[in-house]
């Protein structure tokens, strides 16, 4: 499957902001599962963008605006090829197969198989593996004592379908695995974040997943899944949402430990009052057919275009620090007949304020 997806966030601030900085994590992934074929990133007021890789691999643009503007506009388009079909898992045992993943009793006693990873099995910001998601998780093993590792993670996403009601405004991106199960509703941030913690209960690594699915031709919101580390298919998603396997409509942009790792757009700024937020996520699905050849030829020059985009990251951060104490030098006398305040003044017009936050849905 091949899709463009256009991801348009936008800030419109009660006042001029003086400054405002922002890291975004909006470009696909490419990985044995998809290739990223182009990727263009526009921002107004225009800002030089710097590029890195974060700790996860996944692709992150960081950018300042160091002047008065009172509204901010980031729009990425991606196109992006998938190595399935819509209805076609990309990951995990292919239909006429067998389910050789070990059983989940004998994976989970393994000491080696829980070190390599830990950082998966522990808990994190948004998931905390007390005793409400624990409760949960036991009760789901205890009718699938004997399932293999992969049927028992397909188990938790069928579960989480028919026992949650998706629901919008009941959560915030901030709510956290118990209040969810509390509630019993959510959207598909919240799905992830239950499907992870009974995972990671159970001993079985989860990790959060970022992304969309590309052929929902307008929403307001990106879309959120999961990843169980299911040997020998590696990371294998899963769909809480949906109830099943994610396919050929599912496309990554990156990975975490839960949502705090991949915020879609993560930012503060200076003065400006309250933001309002709007965002709008439009995918059109370019191409349904099985013929690849075509597709590799072009996936061959989007891996070459990609290449120019990928630094150090620590080259980059001292880039960044050269830049910003350059530009800000060069606004300070211009900054200084605004009435709002100079940056590093203490008023209330100068505490920092976070950007407010997207929180996935369907």
């Amino acid at each position: 499957m091949r899709y463009r997806v256009v991801h348009r966030t936008t800030y419109q601030y009660a006042r001029p902001v003086h400054e405002s900085f922002n890291e975004v994590r909006l470009q696909p992934l490419s990985s044995p599962t998809q290739t990223c074929l182009a990727f263009d990133l526009t921002i107004d007021p225009p800002a030089p963008v710097i590029t890195y890789r974060d700790y996860y691999a996944n692709n992150v643009h960081d950018f300042g605006i160091p002047y008065l503007h009172d509204h901010l506009t980031i729009e990425a388009t991606s196109d992006v090829v998938t190595f399935a079909g819509a209805d076609e898992a990309v990951t995990g045992p292919r239909p006429d197969d067998p389910d050789r993943s070990p059983a989940l009793e004998a994976l989970v006693e393994d000491i080696r198989f829980s070190d390599e990873h830990d950082e998966f099995l522990s808990p994190s910001t948004f998931i905390m593996l007390d005793d409400a998601s624990s409760g949960l998780a036991h009760s789901i093993v205890a009718g699938n004592a004997q399932s293999n590792a992969y049927a028992f993670a397909q188990e938790v996403a069928v579960y989480i379908r028919s026992h949650f009601t998706y629901q919008l405004g009941v959560t915030t991106v901030r709510s956290t695995v118990a209040e969810i199960i509390a509630g019993g509703s959510g959207v598909c941030q919240d799905y992830a974040h239950v499907f992870i913690s009974i995972c990671r209960n159970i001993g079985l690594p989860a990790r959060y997943v970022s992304g969309y699915l590309g052929d929902v031709t307008d929403s307001g919101a990106s879309h959120a899944w999961a990843e169980a580390y299911v040997p020998p298919y590696g990371w294998v998603g899963f769909d809480p949402t949906i109830g099943g396997p994610c396919t050929g409509r599912h496309v990554k942009i990156g990975v975490g430990r839960d949502y705090a790792d991949v915020a879609v757009v993560r930012g503060t700024y200076r003065g400006g009052g309250e933001a309002e937020l709007d965002v709008r996520v439009r995918g059109t699905v370019l191409d349904d057919g099985q013929d690849l050849a075509t597709t590799l030829d072009a996936i061959g020059q989007g891996r070459g275009k990609l290449m120019q985009y990928q630094m150090l990251g620590a080259m980059q951060q001292f880039q960044r620090l050269g830049a910003m104490t350059q530009t800000m030098g060069g606004m300070t006398q211009t900054l200084g007949t605004y009435s709002g305040g100079m940056p590093g003044q203490r008023d209330e017009s100068d505490i920092p304020r976070q950007q407010p936050q997207q929180q996935q849905q369907h």
